[in-house]
């Protein structure tokens, strides 16, 4: 399979990951979406990218948390998400930096 349609079916995993998380009270987050084996779809972009997939979504993850928890209605990562692969990407940037500034 394309490397770029493994990346998309990332995408569509990470989407459904952050449509899973819920925000949280505790300290040290745990995970709740991610599994090993949810790696392994994806195997093949380990070997051309710079971090592997496993890093990518734990990260993913984490970032998704803080952002459940921190802004509950929040949607910016999850809007970035979608945009990926679809728009441009200036019009993704450019959102993520003018959603910071206002």
């Amino acid at each position: 399979m394309p490397i770029t349609s493994i990346t998309l079916k990332l995408k569509e995993h990470i989407l459904t990951m952050l449509g899973q998380i819920k925000p949280i009270n505790y300290f040290p987050p745990r995970l709740q979406f991610f599994r090993p084996e949810h790696t392994e779809p994806f195997k093949e972009l380990d070997k051309v990218g710079e971090f592997t997939v496993e890093f990518l979504l734990v990260v993913s993850e984490l970032l998704a948390i803080q952002e459940k928890t921190n802004y509950p209605k929040g949607s910016l990562t999850e809007s970035l998400y979608r945009d990926f692969g679809i728009k441009d990407r200036f019009s993704v940037i450019q959102k993520a930096v003018l959603k910071r500034l206002r």
